[in-house]
């Protein structure tokens, strides 16, 4: 199936407001480069895999350097 990148769009901001929370509910704030970083992936697949990141990961610096892998 082909999305358009409008769809595309809207599914990984909805994508990373709930990435964001789940860093938000276990570490407190999130830093900015994390959420700008985040907010530039658009791929389902690897927000996906931040998805299960983020309620897994040991504390924000290991999400923060598989981010940044």
């Amino acid at each position: 199936m082909i999305e358009s990148p409008l769809l595309q769009k809207m599914m990984a901001e909805r994508d990373h407001k709930h990435i964001l929370e789940a860093l938000k509910d276990r570490f407190g704030t999130v830093p900015s480069d994390v959420t700008k970083r985040l907010c530039e992936i658009v791929e389902e697949k690897k927000l996906s895999q931040f998805m299960r990141l983020a309620n897994k990961c040991a504390d924000m610096d290991a999400f923060r350097q598989a981010l940044l892998a």
